[in-house]
């Protein structure tokens, strides 16, 4: 192994950090790619729409009447959307550390001065994380597409598991049966009261981002 003693040497530091960032997170990305293939890796069957396991945001008000948007319409931002955005997944990370090593070993090789290089490999390992945040989302929402259809939820019955907010002001939660699943959405109510945990509601319009706008159920 002298050969590599030599080689290893002759790098200058920041080029052996580099090395130590790219390989690992090569290795681990062919370790992840080959595991997916296998249908090892995550996902599956039974995906709930409204999953924050991404991003935990349970607790979180969205304004819906917020920047003019009212609950007729469907321009609205929908927090599942923002939960399935996963900036920082295992996925993401492995793949800015992955480019962002590589990138910075070639541009130094290629003559680049070493601030140059790390500034250039920050921003395309970040264009990397990115890229594969917005695939794992697209994946999850065809994922959601293929297994449930969110429109035959209208006019179907629920319960209120986190209190709605009054008149737009924010979201909720309910839990509603749809076949032999039972799900988990975010819902908004035009009533001038909050609704309580546990009241009954029934589907009444669905906006876009599979949110779900309910009222209480006539007894």
């Amino acid at each position: 192994m002298t050969w590599f003693s030599d080689w290893w040497n002759n790098l200058q530091l920041v080029e052996q950090v580099l090395y130590c960032i790219a390989v690992p997170a090569s290795l681990i990305l062919i370790i992840q790619t080959i595991m997916m293939l296998l249908g090892l890796g995550e996902g599956g069957e039974g995906i709930n729409p409204s999953d924050t396991s991404g991003l935990d945001m349970p607790d979180v008000d969205f304004d819906v009447s917020a920047d003019g948007a009212d609950l007729s319409g469907h321009d609205i931002s929908s927090p599942s959307d923002i939960a399935d955005f996963r900036l920082l997944s295992v996925q993401s990370v492995i793949a800015f550390l992955c480019i962002f090593g590589w990138s910075g070993i070639t541009a130094i090789a290629n003559g680049m001065p070493e601030w140059a290089a790390l500034v250039l490999a920050a921003v395309l390992g970040f264009a990397a994380m990115l890229l594969v945040a917005k695939i794992i989302q697209w994946s999850s929402k065809l994922a959601q597409n293929g297994t449930f259809n969110v429109k035959n939820l209208l006019g179907e019955s629920g319960t209120v598991y986190i209190p709605i907010p009054p008149k737009g002001s924010g979201s909720g939660k309910i839990n509603i049966s749809c076949g032999e699943r039972f799900l988990e959405f975010d819902a908004v109510s035009n009533e001038g009261e909050i609704i309580a945990t546990g009241v009954p509601v029934r589907v009444t319009d669905i906006l876009s981002g599979s949110i779900l706008v309910v009222e209480r159920e006539s007894s």
